[in-house]
Protein backbone atom coordinates (compact mmCIF):
# COMPACT_ATOMS: atom_id res chain seq x y z
CA UNK A 1 0.00 0.00 0.00
CA UNK A 2 1.63 3.24 -1.14
CA UNK A 3 0.56 6.77 -0.28
CA UNK A 4 1.13 9.61 -2.72
CA UNK A 5 1.05 12.36 -0.09
CA UNK A 6 -2.31 13.58 -1.37
CA UNK A 7 -4.61 11.17 0.40
CA UNK A 8 -4.58 8.60 -2.43
CA UNK A 9 -3.68 5.00 -1.79
CA UNK A 10 -2.68 2.29 -4.24
CA UNK A 11 -3.95 -0.95 -2.82
CA UNK A 12 -3.07 -4.30 -4.43
CA UNK A 13 -5.67 -7.03 -4.49
CA UNK A 14 -5.05 -9.87 -2.11
CA UNK A 15 -4.93 -13.18 -3.98
CA UNK A 16 -5.74 -15.39 -0.97
CA UNK A 17 -5.65 -18.97 -2.26
CA UNK A 18 -7.18 -20.49 0.86
CA UNK A 19 -10.12 -18.10 0.74
CA UNK A 20 -10.75 -18.98 -2.90
CA UNK A 21 -11.05 -22.61 -1.94
CA UNK A 22 -13.32 -22.12 1.07
CA UNK A 23 -15.63 -19.32 -0.02
CA UNK A 24 -18.45 -20.66 -2.17
CA UNK A 25 -19.00 -17.30 -3.83
CA UNK A 26 -15.28 -17.00 -4.60
CA UNK A 27 -15.10 -13.43 -3.36
CA UNK A 28 -11.83 -11.60 -3.86
CA UNK A 29 -10.46 -8.77 -1.77
CA UNK A 30 -10.24 -5.38 -3.46
CA UNK A 31 -8.51 -3.91 -0.42
CA UNK A 32 -5.77 -5.42 1.70
CA UNK A 33 -6.20 -5.48 5.46
CA UNK A 34 -2.75 -4.13 6.21
CA UNK A 35 -1.93 -0.43 6.49
CA UNK A 36 1.76 0.24 6.04
CA UNK A 37 1.80 4.06 6.11
CA UNK A 38 0.06 6.89 7.94
CA UNK A 39 -3.14 8.47 6.62
CA UNK A 40 -4.80 11.84 6.79
CA UNK A 41 -7.69 11.97 9.23
CA UNK A 42 -10.20 14.22 7.50
CA UNK A 43 -13.66 12.78 7.98
CA UNK A 44 -16.05 13.66 5.17
CA UNK A 45 -19.50 15.05 5.75
CA UNK A 46 -22.32 15.51 3.28
CA UNK A 47 -23.31 12.74 0.87
CA UNK A 48 -21.74 9.58 -0.48
CA UNK A 49 -20.76 9.44 -4.14
CA UNK A 50 -18.47 6.99 -5.93
CA UNK A 51 -16.66 8.14 -9.06
CA UNK A 52 -13.46 7.59 -10.97
CA UNK A 53 -11.85 6.00 -13.98
CA UNK A 54 -10.79 2.40 -14.42
CA UNK A 55 -9.10 0.66 -17.29
CA UNK A 56 -11.24 -2.43 -17.76
CA UNK A 57 -11.01 -5.41 -20.07
CA UNK A 58 -14.72 -5.26 -20.77
CA UNK A 59 -17.60 -2.98 -19.66
CA UNK A 60 -18.84 -3.89 -16.19
CA UNK A 61 -20.91 -2.58 -13.29
CA UNK A 62 -19.98 -0.96 -9.98
CA UNK A 63 -22.42 -1.30 -7.08
CA UNK A 64 -22.56 -0.40 -3.41
CA UNK A 65 -24.74 -2.77 -1.38
CA UNK A 66 -25.76 -2.69 2.28
CA UNK A 67 -25.22 -5.71 4.51
CA UNK A 68 -28.65 -7.07 3.62
CA UNK A 69 -27.71 -7.11 -0.05
CA UNK A 70 -29.75 -4.07 -1.10
CA UNK A 71 -28.10 -1.95 -3.80
CA UNK A 72 -27.85 1.68 -2.66
CA UNK A 73 -25.62 3.06 -5.45
CA UNK A 74 -24.60 1.83 -8.88
CA UNK A 75 -22.93 2.94 -12.08
CA UNK A 76 -21.93 1.32 -15.34
CA UNK A 77 -18.22 1.31 -16.21
CA UNK A 78 -17.97 1.64 -19.98
CA UNK A 79 -15.12 1.19 -22.42
CA UNK A 80 -13.72 4.61 -21.54
CA UNK A 81 -13.58 3.54 -17.88
CA UNK A 82 -15.38 6.58 -16.55
CA UNK A 83 -18.10 6.15 -13.94
CA UNK A 84 -20.02 8.23 -11.42
CA UNK A 85 -22.90 7.34 -9.15
CA UNK A 86 -25.50 9.72 -7.85
CA UNK A 87 -24.90 11.19 -4.39
CA UNK A 88 -26.97 10.01 -1.44
CA UNK A 89 -26.93 10.40 2.33
CA UNK A 90 -26.12 7.14 4.09
CA UNK A 91 -25.80 5.83 7.61
CA UNK A 92 -22.02 5.41 8.11
CA UNK A 93 -21.62 1.66 8.03
CA UNK A 94 -20.02 -1.35 6.38
CA UNK A 95 -21.10 -1.71 2.77
CA UNK A 96 -20.10 -4.13 0.03
CA UNK A 97 -18.22 -2.61 -2.88
CA UNK A 98 -18.88 -4.69 -6.00
CA UNK A 99 -16.98 -4.26 -9.26
CA UNK A 100 -18.28 -6.90 -11.60
CA UNK A 101 -18.24 -10.14 -9.62
CA UNK A 102 -15.53 -8.91 -7.25
CA UNK A 103 -16.76 -7.98 -3.77
CA UNK A 104 -15.21 -6.35 -0.72
CA UNK A 105 -16.65 -5.11 2.57
CA UNK A 106 -15.64 -1.51 3.22
CA UNK A 107 -16.61 1.13 5.78
CA UNK A 108 -18.12 4.20 4.11
CA UNK A 109 -19.15 7.63 5.36
CA UNK A 110 -20.85 10.56 3.65
CA UNK A 111 -18.15 11.81 1.31
CA UNK A 112 -16.88 11.31 -2.24
CA UNK A 113 -14.83 8.20 -2.95
CA UNK A 114 -12.64 8.22 -6.05
CA UNK A 115 -11.31 5.00 -7.57
CA UNK A 116 -8.73 4.89 -10.34
CA UNK A 117 -6.44 2.30 -11.89
CA UNK A 118 -6.64 -1.00 -13.70
CA UNK A 119 -9.26 -3.67 -13.05
CA UNK A 120 -9.04 -7.22 -14.42
CA UNK A 121 -12.37 -8.94 -13.77
CA UNK A 122 -11.05 -12.33 -14.94
CA UNK A 123 -7.97 -12.14 -12.69
CA UNK A 124 -8.81 -9.64 -9.90
CA UNK A 125 -5.53 -10.34 -8.12
CA UNK A 126 -3.72 -8.67 -11.03
CA UNK A 127 -5.68 -5.43 -10.64
CA UNK A 128 -4.19 -2.24 -9.21
CA UNK A 129 -6.60 0.31 -7.75
CA UNK A 130 -6.05 3.72 -6.16
CA UNK A 131 -8.63 5.00 -3.66
CA UNK A 132 -9.22 8.43 -2.16
CA UNK A 133 -11.92 9.25 0.38
CA UNK A 134 -11.67 6.04 2.44
CA UNK A 135 -9.53 7.40 5.29
CA UNK A 136 -12.04 6.28 7.93
CA UNK A 137 -11.90 2.72 6.61
CA UNK A 138 -8.10 2.68 6.43
CA UNK A 139 -7.89 3.93 10.02
CA UNK A 140 -9.55 0.70 11.15
CA UNK A 141 -6.54 -1.30 9.99
CA UNK A 142 -4.59 -0.01 13.01
CA UNK A 143 -6.87 -2.05 15.27
CA UNK A 144 -7.35 -5.24 13.25
CA UNK A 145 -6.37 -8.41 15.16
CA UNK A 146 -3.00 -9.86 14.19
CA UNK A 147 -3.19 -13.29 15.82
CA UNK A 148 -3.29 -16.20 13.36
CA UNK A 149 -5.29 -18.53 15.62
CA UNK A 150 -9.00 -17.56 15.26
CA UNK A 151 -9.61 -18.42 18.92
CA UNK A 152 -6.86 -16.00 20.04
CA UNK A 153 -7.80 -12.97 17.94
CA UNK A 154 -8.55 -9.80 19.92
CA UNK A 155 -9.03 -6.07 19.36
CA UNK A 156 -6.41 -3.86 21.07
CA UNK A 157 -7.61 -1.68 23.93
CA UNK A 158 -6.10 1.30 22.09
CA UNK A 159 -9.24 1.32 19.92
CA UNK A 160 -11.09 2.96 22.82
CA UNK A 161 -11.32 6.71 22.35
CA UNK A 162 -10.02 6.61 18.77
CA UNK A 163 -13.08 5.41 16.87
CA UNK A 164 -16.44 6.92 16.03
CA UNK A 165 -19.50 4.80 16.88
CA UNK A 166 -19.79 3.88 13.19
CA UNK A 167 -16.17 2.80 13.02
CA UNK A 168 -16.49 0.74 16.21
CA UNK A 169 -19.38 -1.27 14.76
CA UNK A 170 -17.58 -1.60 11.42
CA UNK A 171 -14.40 -2.85 13.06
CA UNK A 172 -16.32 -5.53 14.93
CA UNK A 173 -18.12 -6.66 11.78
CA UNK A 174 -15.06 -6.74 9.52
CA UNK A 175 -12.79 -8.38 12.12
CA UNK A 176 -15.53 -10.91 13.00
CA UNK A 177 -13.72 -12.35 16.01
CA UNK A 178 -15.06 -14.61 18.75
CA UNK A 179 -13.53 -12.80 21.72
CA UNK A 180 -16.35 -11.57 23.97
CA UNK A 181 -14.40 -8.83 25.71
CA UNK A 182 -13.25 -7.26 22.42
CA UNK A 183 -16.76 -7.20 20.99
CA UNK A 184 -18.24 -5.90 24.25
CA UNK A 185 -15.60 -3.15 24.35
CA UNK A 186 -16.56 -2.03 20.84
CA UNK A 187 -20.28 -2.19 21.62
CA UNK A 188 -19.73 -0.01 24.69
CA UNK A 189 -18.22 2.63 22.39
CA UNK A 190 -21.60 2.97 20.68
CA UNK A 191 -24.31 4.86 22.63
CA UNK A 192 -27.58 2.94 22.75
CA UNK A 193 -29.37 5.55 20.62
CA UNK A 194 -26.70 5.27 17.91
CA UNK A 195 -26.93 1.51 17.39
CA UNK A 196 -28.99 1.98 14.23
CA UNK A 197 -26.58 0.81 11.54
CA UNK A 198 -26.75 -2.75 10.28
CA UNK A 199 -23.29 -3.57 11.61
CA UNK A 200 -24.21 -2.14 15.04
CA UNK A 201 -27.35 -4.28 15.15
CA UNK A 202 -25.21 -7.26 14.16
CA UNK A 203 -22.81 -6.42 17.00
CA UNK A 204 -25.62 -6.28 19.58
CA UNK A 205 -26.62 -9.83 18.62
CA UNK A 206 -22.98 -10.94 18.48
CA UNK A 207 -22.29 -9.76 22.02
CA UNK A 208 -25.41 -11.54 23.29
CA UNK A 209 -24.25 -14.81 21.70
CA UNK A 210 -20.68 -14.44 22.96
CA UNK A 211 -21.86 -13.66 26.50
CA UNK A 212 -22.64 -17.37 26.81
CA UNK A 213 -19.00 -18.23 26.04
CA UNK A 214 -17.50 -16.46 29.04
CA UNK A 215 -16.27 -18.60 31.93
CA UNK A 216 -19.14 -18.90 34.41
CA UNK A 217 -21.85 -18.32 31.79
CA UNK A 218 -24.55 -20.91 31.23
CA UNK A 219 -23.62 -23.12 28.30
CA UNK A 220 -25.95 -23.13 25.30
CA UNK A 221 -28.15 -26.22 25.26
CA UNK A 222 -28.29 -28.52 22.25
CA UNK A 223 -30.05 -31.68 21.15
CA UNK A 224 -28.36 -34.24 18.90
CA UNK A 225 -28.94 -37.89 18.08
CA UNK A 226 -26.97 -40.72 19.73
CA UNK A 227 -26.02 -44.10 18.25
CA UNK A 228 -29.42 -45.60 19.13
CA UNK A 229 -31.31 -42.78 17.42
CA UNK A 230 -32.30 -41.17 20.72
CA UNK A 231 -32.39 -37.38 21.01
CA UNK A 232 -29.92 -36.29 23.70
CA UNK A 233 -29.59 -32.77 25.17
CA UNK A 234 -26.87 -31.16 27.26
CA UNK A 235 -29.42 -30.33 29.96
CA UNK A 236 -29.97 -34.10 30.45
CA UNK A 237 -26.63 -34.17 32.28
CA UNK A 238 -27.30 -31.39 34.78
CA UNK A 239 -25.73 -32.40 38.11
CA UNK A 240 -22.65 -33.87 36.43
CA UNK A 241 -19.36 -32.45 35.23
CA UNK A 242 -19.43 -32.72 31.44
CA UNK A 243 -16.52 -32.75 29.02
CA UNK A 244 -17.72 -31.75 25.55
CA UNK A 245 -15.55 -32.83 22.64
CA UNK A 246 -16.44 -31.41 19.22
CA UNK A 247 -14.85 -33.56 16.53
CA UNK A 248 -15.21 -35.33 13.15
CA UNK A 249 -14.13 -38.69 11.75
CA UNK A 250 -11.87 -37.12 9.10
CA UNK A 251 -10.00 -34.99 11.67
CA UNK A 252 -6.77 -36.76 12.60
CA UNK A 253 -6.03 -34.56 15.63
CA UNK A 254 -9.60 -35.24 16.85
CA UNK A 255 -9.06 -38.98 16.81
CA UNK A 256 -5.73 -38.57 18.61
CA UNK A 257 -7.35 -36.33 21.24
CA UNK A 258 -10.10 -38.90 21.83
CA UNK A 259 -7.52 -41.55 22.63
CA UNK A 260 -5.68 -39.26 25.04
CA UNK A 261 -9.00 -38.45 26.71
CA UNK A 262 -9.65 -42.15 27.25
CA UNK A 263 -6.80 -42.27 29.77
CA UNK A 264 -8.25 -39.29 31.65
CA UNK A 265 -11.72 -40.82 31.54
CA UNK A 266 -10.51 -44.12 32.98
CA UNK A 267 -8.53 -42.36 35.72
CA UNK A 268 -11.34 -40.04 36.81
CA UNK A 269 -14.57 -41.83 35.88
CA UNK A 270 -17.29 -41.59 38.52
CA UNK A 271 -21.00 -40.90 38.76
CA UNK A 272 -20.37 -37.15 38.74
CA UNK A 273 -18.56 -37.13 35.37
CA UNK A 274 -19.65 -37.60 31.76
CA UNK A 275 -17.76 -37.28 28.48
CA UNK A 276 -19.67 -36.41 25.30
CA UNK A 277 -18.20 -36.40 21.80
CA UNK A 278 -20.21 -34.42 19.24
CA UNK A 279 -19.31 -35.27 15.65
CA UNK A 280 -19.60 -32.64 12.94
CA UNK A 281 -19.43 -35.24 10.18
CA UNK A 282 -21.42 -34.47 7.05
CA UNK A 283 -22.52 -38.10 6.69
CA UNK A 284 -23.98 -40.31 9.40
CA UNK A 285 -22.19 -43.37 7.98
CA UNK A 286 -18.79 -41.72 8.52
CA UNK A 287 -19.69 -40.86 12.10
CA UNK A 288 -20.91 -44.40 12.84
CA UNK A 289 -17.75 -45.86 11.32
CA UNK A 290 -15.65 -43.70 13.69
CA UNK A 291 -17.77 -44.79 16.67
CA UNK A 292 -17.20 -48.45 15.75
CA UNK A 293 -13.47 -47.98 15.23
CA UNK A 294 -12.77 -45.96 18.39
CA UNK A 295 -15.08 -47.93 20.72
CA UNK A 296 -15.16 -45.16 23.31
CA UNK A 297 -17.10 -45.71 26.56
CA UNK A 298 -18.89 -42.38 26.63
CA UNK A 299 -21.80 -40.65 24.88
CA UNK A 300 -21.35 -40.26 21.13
CA UNK A 301 -23.59 -37.74 19.34
CA UNK A 302 -23.95 -36.53 15.76
CA UNK A 303 -24.73 -32.98 14.62
CA UNK A 304 -26.31 -33.56 11.21
CA UNK A 305 -25.67 -29.95 10.20
CA UNK A 306 -22.10 -31.08 9.61
CA UNK A 307 -18.93 -29.06 9.30
CA UNK A 308 -19.43 -25.87 7.22
CA UNK A 309 -18.20 -25.85 3.64
CA UNK A 310 -17.52 -22.11 3.68
CA UNK A 311 -16.17 -19.65 6.23
CA UNK A 312 -19.49 -19.31 8.10
CA UNK A 313 -19.67 -21.43 11.29
CA UNK A 314 -22.60 -23.77 11.84
CA UNK A 315 -25.04 -23.29 14.73
CA UNK A 316 -23.10 -25.20 17.39
CA UNK A 317 -19.82 -23.54 16.37
CA UNK A 318 -21.45 -20.14 16.62
CA UNK A 319 -23.00 -20.95 20.00
CA UNK A 320 -19.73 -22.17 21.52
CA UNK A 321 -17.43 -19.84 19.59
CA UNK A 322 -15.03 -22.15 17.79
CA UNK A 323 -13.86 -22.57 14.22
CA UNK A 324 -11.43 -25.47 14.22
CA UNK A 325 -11.63 -28.95 15.74
CA UNK A 326 -10.91 -30.67 18.03
CA UNK A 327 -12.48 -28.19 20.43
CA UNK A 328 -13.14 -29.18 24.04
CA UNK A 329 -15.01 -27.47 26.85
CA UNK A 330 -15.69 -28.47 30.43
CA UNK A 331 -19.13 -27.76 31.90
CA UNK A 332 -19.79 -27.70 35.65
CA UNK A 333 -22.66 -29.43 37.45
CA UNK A 334 -24.88 -26.35 37.11
CA UNK A 335 -24.45 -26.28 33.34
CA UNK A 336 -22.02 -23.35 33.40
CA UNK A 337 -18.81 -23.04 31.41
CA UNK A 338 -15.79 -24.00 33.52
CA UNK A 339 -13.09 -24.20 30.82
CA UNK A 340 -12.95 -23.80 27.04
CA UNK A 341 -10.51 -24.68 24.30
CA UNK A 342 -8.65 -27.12 26.54
CA UNK A 343 -6.62 -30.15 25.49
CA UNK A 344 -4.98 -33.18 27.11
CA UNK A 345 -3.98 -32.68 30.72
CA UNK A 346 -5.78 -29.34 30.79
CA UNK A 347 -9.02 -31.34 30.72
CA UNK A 348 -7.90 -33.35 33.76
CA UNK A 349 -6.96 -30.19 35.63
CA UNK A 350 -10.35 -28.59 34.91
CA UNK A 351 -12.21 -31.65 36.18
CA UNK A 352 -10.13 -31.89 39.36
CA UNK A 353 -10.60 -28.17 40.02
CA UNK A 354 -14.38 -28.62 39.92
CA UNK A 355 -14.15 -31.55 42.33
CA UNK A 356 -12.16 -29.62 44.91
Amino acid sequence: MIGDGKGAWTIPINNNKEQKETNMKKKYYILTLLLLCGISTVWGEGRLKISGKLRVIKPTQLEIKDLKGKTVLSSAIGKDGLFETESIEIVPDVYTLCIGKTEQNIYLENNTVDIKGFFDELHPEKSSLTFTGIDAYLALQNYMPTEKDPDERTIPVSAKGNLTPGQAAALAYIANISDYRSNKMLLDLIPTDKRTSQSAQWLVTRVEVLSHQVIGAECPDFTFVDTTGKQVSLKDFRGKIVVLDFCASWCGPCRKEMRSMLTIYNDLKANDLEFISVSLDDKETNWRKMVEEEKLPWVMLWDNEGFPKDSKPNKIQDAYGFFSIPFLVVVDKKGKLAARNVRGEQVREAILKLRN
